[in-house]
């Protein structure tokens, strides 16, 4: 018979095994939605989109151990946050950094 702890881990390790399939999944939504950014005439709220997506991606991989996506996450949330406050078109430079950032959260994916 288990343990109330082992059913809990085991619990989490499927969780964790679930979120890591639909990973590659959300990291296109992101991807799309930033494109979106690029064409959408109410960039404002395609960007806050951005940032929200970017938020909880942030917040759930590192919460359930994927670091390395989730800080990769957290810095384009930070960027697409300083855009959104500055409330101007975004600049080349912010652009460029965005896009980056996208680069670097693709390459955070786990192998499969």
């Amino acid at each position: 018979m288990s343990t109330p702890q082992e059913e809990f881990q085991k619990f989490l390790a499927g969780q964790r095994a679930e979120y890591k399939r639909g990973l590659p999944a959300k990291v296109a939504e992101i991807r799309a939605q930033w494109q979106a950014v690029n064409i959408d005439a109410d960039a404002p709220k395609a960007m806050k989109d951005l940032e929200r997506m970017a938020h909880t991606l942030a917040g759930t991989a590192g919460t359930l151990g994927y670091r390395e996506i989730g800080a990769a996450a957290k810095a384009l949330e930070l960027l697409v946050e300083h855009a959104v406050v500055a409330g101007t078109d975004l600049t080349l430079t912010q652009r460029s950094e965005i896009a980056q950032a996208l680069a670097t959260l693709q390459g955070a994916l786990p192998a499969e």
